[in-house]
């Protein structure tokens, strides 16, 4: 038995609370970095998909050509955004923690083999094989035998950002109150209780305040995220660095940064393009670093890196990654400007933090004065 009005009052709510969050987000303009940009994706999705599921729901049991046609169209829609929604939810939560796009772009192949399987057995139940989902002559859905593959590989999903967070954790990386189950917690109940009671809606609803309580928990964090470079800020190094003290981790490497004539970039091009070079120069650490390594903006044009290595070899790799990723900007941007910077590397005795500071400081400062006396 469809409830209908249960159905408008859950969707009806849940579309106006992802519309409104979004609106509100363009409005203050959070929509230019990736995380930015993957979040209002999910906003959008869960609209289309609200609307679908409420679309399918009304016209179930209505007969004719239109409507057979549109039942299918919105049932399929509906269940490939729910694969969507967790593969993009992935995505965001390798972002928030990493910020590294060099592990977004392996992990986004490899988390899309379930969504392309997902896709191919739309595509055939689309064929009226009803593997996934049927619709009779009376137009009438009811679900198919392989439908729950679909349930299985969104909680994949779901487990997969568990285990992000969690090991993110372990290796000191994460900021405590990453708001992970505010996510999965809500979209889990959703999912059960309409996967065990067909006739009800509460996916989007449930997946719509998960949403709004990510939200505010992102919101309470983002005093970890630089406003201009979208790197770590100084707050959530010193709080990397409690938690590397405390677990006396060894292996990582420490790479201060200092952008070359910085000051003469403003001088000459104006502020505006000053922060448009520590927003280049942010995006090219980015880039360059490896899994398992964190890129922060102290302050100012000061940058640092901090990277789980088992060599100075590797190391120096990093280091000419960085170099040749500058190198490139350089030759293929279309920016007024030239970046350079001077490097400093140490590696932690897994012991006293100020000496790993103070050394990552020197060995920069005595880069700086080479650069200058080779000016």
């Amino acid at each position: 038995m469809i409830n209908i009005p249960e159905i408008l009052v859950a969707n009806g709510t849940g579309a106006f609370l992802v519309l409104f969050l979004l609106l509100y987000r363009i409005r203050i303009d959070q929509t230019n970095r990736f995380d930015e940009k993957t979040y209002n994706l999910l906003l959008i999705v869960t609209f289309i998909a609200t609307l679908c599921e409420t679309l399918s729901f009304l016209i179930d049991g209505k007969i004719g050509f239109i409507f057979y046609i549109l039942q299918y169209i919105s049932n399929t829609i509906a269940a490939g955004i729910s694969i969507i929604i967790g593969y993009c939810w992935c995505l965001f939560v390798e972002y928030q923690i990493y910020r590294n796009f060099d592990r977004i772009k392996k992990k986004s192949k490899i988390l899309a083999i379930p969504l392309i399987i997902a896709i191919i057995l739309l595509i055939i139940n689309l064929c009226g094989t009803g593997i996934i989902f049927d619709i009779s002559k009376k137009n009438e859905y009811t679900r198919g035998p392989a439908n729950f593959i679909l349930y299985i590989i969104v909680f994949m999903y779901y487990i997969e950002s568990m285990y992000t967070v969690q090991k993110a954790k372990n290796d000191s990386i994460l900021v405590e109150f990453f708001p992970i189950y505010y996510f999965i917690i809500p979209c889990m109940i959703g999912t059960m209780i309409q996967g065990f009671f067909f006739g009800i809606s509460t996916i989007w609803l449930c997946v719509a305040i998960a949403f709004i309580l990510v939200y505010i928990e992102i919101q309470i964090s983002i005093s970890f995220i630089d406003d201009l470079s979208g790197l770590y800020n100084r707050k959530y190094m010193n709080h990397y660095l409690n938690k590397l003290q405390n677990n006396k981790t060894k292996h990582v490497y420490g790479f201060l940064m200092d952008i070359n004539d910085f000051k003469a970039i403003n001088d000459t091009y104006g502020h505006l393009k000053g922060d448009h070079a520590l927003i280049q120069f942010g995006k090219i650490l980015q880039h360059s670093i490896d899994k398992d390594s964190v890129a922060i903006r102290m302050g100012g044009d000061e940058f640092v890196i901090f990277a789980k290595l088992q060599s100075d070899a590797e190391a120096i790799k990093l280091k000419k990654r960085i170099e040749n990723n500058v190198r490139q900007f350089n030759i293929h941007g279309k920016e007024p400007f030239h970046l350079s910077f001077s490097i400093g590397i140490t590696k932690f005795n897994g012991k006293n933090i100020d000496a790993f500071l103070s050394a990552m400081d020197d060995s920069m400062y005595e880069a700086k004065n080479m650069h200058r006396l080779m000016q």
